[in-house]
């Protein structure tokens, strides 16, 4: 017997699944990320676009390169780095779980908070006094308040605490915009 859905639902989710499936292939190219390399005791860092940060050419840059000058328009910039083809390895696991936390949190979360919060706010004043429709302003706002706080805390947790096991370096609070909080060495060799 066939699943039979309500025709209200099929038309407001094939939509949703058909806009879904275009977004994502383009999202997987969409970011330019950065990890470091320890290589002859210095931090090498390496820049590469995309979710997956090995089986492909790398842009690597000299030890003491400025971030700003790694990555130009969300895309890393190869003017003055050297082009190699790193294979993967464990650690590029944890750099492309890293980057994709990353832009989950910092390229994805904080738009569809502020929309949420400005429907919150449209619900609030265009509810015109009724405790029902206050109720439901209320409700997504402070939902969204919430839920934020426990996105944004379980990750500085969780990031606090692979950092005190030594899987994570801190990256202070002035790299956040590109780099996040916590950043990952990768113990590999480039040849």
């Amino acid at each position: 017997m066939p699943f039979n859905m309500p025709f209200k639902l099929k038309t407001k989710l094939i939509p949703l699944i058909v806009a879904f499936n275009l977004i994502i292939p383009t999202l997987a190219l969409a970011v330019a990320n950065i990890y470091t390399v320890e290589q002859g005791g210095q931090t090498i860092p390496v820049c590469y676009e995309g979710f997956v940060p090995c089986g492909k050419s790398v842009s690597i840059f000299p030890a003491e390169t400025p971030e700003g000058e790694m990555i130009k328009s969300g895309k890393c910039e190869t003017t003055n780095a050297t082009s190699k083809l790193i294979h993967c390895q464990l650690c590029h696991f944890f750099v492309m779980f890293n980057g994709i936390v990353k832009y989950v949190l910092f390229s994805i979360i904080p738009p569809l908070a502020v929309f949420f919060l400005v429907l919150g706010g449209v619900f609030f004043y265009f509810s015109a006094g009724k405790p029902e429709s206050l109720r439901r302003a209320k409700s997504l706002i402070q939902g969204v308040i919430i839920g934020l706080g426990l996105i944004y805390g379980a990750y500085l947790i969780v990031g606090t605490f692979l950092w005190v096991l030594g899987v994570t370096q801190w990256t202070g609070l002035a790299n956040w915009a590109h780099l996040g909080p916590f950043s990952i060495t990768c113990p590999i060799v480039i040849k």
